[in-house]
């Protein structure tokens, strides 16, 4: 049984302004979520918070909940992060106590805002932009002593200094070098970047026939031949699902980070669906895919020069990418398993006078990983500037990465390979 939090915790307290604050209280959900976060953290009930126990306990999910296809946790999830932040930064800066819910994980971080740890964790190159996961202070009265005051205050100036140096943001996205490059090549000045969604009414259609469909059907939105393959419907049903427009909030979420980064301008980008574009506007502009080729066609386009494909039978619900060209040590194909695999491919548009970038997966998971990596400065950054060319260009590349479901969350993302385009 649920212990009730102690009402004089420090901790409670601030739990309990930030779910009533006006943010909050005008998404009364992720009230609801922070509340139970803190109250099972508080109660020592840790072990409880799991993406299978939030989706059944507070999200009314049965047993049967899949967390690879329903994302109504993580979405929960990332959209409770950003209202932290947000309510941190503007109406409750001066709380002397933050909340932090590191990424991949459901146990919520009471800090000291002014503590040296949080100095630390700034400073240290380690550190993941995405969550370093904070050790939880709360220094006696909730106050920290003059002496330390001066210690943060002399370390924050010289962050100020060191960051100011190296051109990185406080409170935003980390601004390295190699990153900033990357994302110029995707969103050049006087230039349109493409967002494709994918298409899930057509995943729906693949999962009830268990035939994918050609670039070339789709583009001719002829899906009969699919649709004949239906046995658990009539073909007319079928066909009527797969003409509805659905996308995977993953591609919203994915979206949504994109159009924060600094040089995604307004106006600089278009949001498309994947039936509504042709290959005439992935040769005139850059463009971003979010999901594989079995519910973004286009992908198919730039299959030929890949070297990580997805190769999938959904007769026998068998997904991997098959590694057409395997280094010493990497196996032929990446099959799902324990693990689910996404790849992140940065390659050149089919026309050759723009770049594209496709973030895609095994999974609604495994593509979750990909964009994981792309906005991971820690794993990407570095990457990046292995591979950099020596005019400080970023070169075309994939990346192939897994991550792992350990009691229903998901675990870290592990980098397996990678291929650098020499064209």
């Amino acid at each position: 049984m649920l212990v009730p939090p102690n009402s004089a915790d420090p901790r409670w307290l601030l739990a309990e302004r930030v779910a009533a604050s006006p943010a909050f209280t005008r998404s009364p959900r992720l009230a609801q979520l922070l509340l139970f976060l803190c109250r099972h953290h508080l109660a020592n009930e840790d072990e409880r918070l799991s993406e299978q126990t939030i989706a059944a306990d507070l999200f009314g999910r049965g047993h049967g909940f899949d967390s690879a296809s329903d994302t109504i946790v993580r979405s929960h999830m990332l959209r409770l992060r950003q209202k932290l932040e947000a309510y941190f930064s503007e109406e409750g800066a001066s709380e002397e106590l933050r909340i932090t819910i590191p990424r991949g994980r459901y146990v919520p971080h009471f800090h000291s805002a002014q503590t040296v740890i949080e100095v630390a964790a700034a400073l240290s190159p380690s550190a993941e932009a995405d969550g370093e996961e904070l050790v939880e202070v709360l220094p006696r009265g909730g106050r920290i002593s003059a002496r330390w005051a001066g210690i943060v205050a002399a370390v924050g100036l010289c962050i100020v200094c060191v960051l100011g140096v190296v051109g990185l943001k406080i409170g935003g996205q980390t601004k390295r070098t190699a990153t900033r490059q990357l994302w110029r090549q995707l969103f050049p000045q006087h230039s349109t970047t493409l967002f494709v969604a994918a298409d899930s009414g057509l995943v729906l259609l693949h999962g009830i026939t268990g035939e994918n469909t050609t670039l070339s059907e789709y583009v001719s939105h002829d899906l009969h031949r699919a649709a004949s393959s239906a046995v658990s419907m009539e073909p007319g049903t079928a066909l009527s699902l797969a003409s509805r427009r659905y996308t995977s909030f993953v591609d919203l979420e994915i979206f949504n980070r994109l159009s924060h980064v600094p040089e995604a301008l307004a106006g600089s980008y278009s949001i498309r669906y994947s039936r509504d574009i042709s290959i005439n506007d992935l040769k005139m502009a850059n463009v971003i895919f979010s999901g594989s080729a079995d519910a973004n066609p286009w992908v198919e386009t730039f299959e030929e020069g890949m070297n990580f494909v997805l190769a999938d039978n959904l007769h026998e619900n068998i997904r991997a990418f098959t590694n057409r060209h395997p280094q010493p040590g990497e196996p032929a194909k990446y099959v799902t398993g324990k693990a689910e695999y996404g790849v992140l491919a940065f390659l050149a548009n089919p026309s050759g006078n723009g770049n594209a970038l496709i973030i895609e997966g095994t999974s609604v998971a495994g593509t979750e990983s990909a964009s994981d990596f792309l906005f991971n400065s820690n794993e990407l950054e570095p990457f990046l500037e292995k591979i950099r060319r020596a005019d400080g260009s970023v070169p075309h590349f994939e990346v192939i990465v897994s991550t792992e479901s350990l009691n229903g969350s998901a675990s870290p993302l592990r980098t397996l390979a990678w291929r650098v385009h020499n064209d």
